[in-house]
């Protein structure tokens, strides 16, 4: 079965360990089916805490996707096991932070989304529930300096 990676990269100031955390964090993506080539109009949710059990068979996935077009029905898993941290030592180059077994469909765009956390690479301040789809930036009052992710990038390999 196939694996969809997502890789980052984004600059950072003053802050580290980027994270979607637990396996409850909601992951936002767009999908493509395999069999007609369909990609879902809206943003998919998917979490690894999630379990939907699988028609047909005994066990279980994190997404169930029928195909509005062909009405296949594709399934997908969060492999949390496979979850990374975007650190400070990663700028400026691509990681993979997580992964997505897939079955009927391939991930064909992702979006950061919130839920996010990072820290502060001096203070260690904990910056909680980010909202990623734009630039962010805070001040960390105990490192007492400004901190910020910025040109944030995605790739699916």
């Amino acid at each position: 079965m196939p694996v969809y990676k997502v890789a980052i990269k984004a600059q950072f100031e003053n802050v580290t360990d980027l994270e979607a955390p637990g396996e409850d964090f909601q992951y936002c993506i767009k999908t493509q089916c395999n069999t007609c080539n369909e990609v879902s109009e809206k943003w998919q949710y998917v979490s690894g805490d999630e379990q939907v059990e699988m028609p047909g068979s005994r066990g279980n996935c994190n997404m169930l996707y029928k195909c509005k077009l062909c009405n296949r029905v594709n399934t997908m898993d969060v492999l949390v096991q496979k979850k990374k941290l975007y650190t400070a030592d990663d700028v400026p180059k691509m990681k993979e932070v997580i992964a997505f077994e897939c079955r009927g469909m391939s991930v064909v765009n992702f979006k950061f989304g919130k839920g996010w956390q990072c820290k502060g690479s001096e203070s260690g301040t904990p910056f909680l529930d980010l909202d990623l789809d734009e630039e962010w930036c805070d001040y960390d009052e105990d490192g007492n300096c400004p901190v910020g992710i910025s040109e944030l990038e995605y790739k699916i390999m």
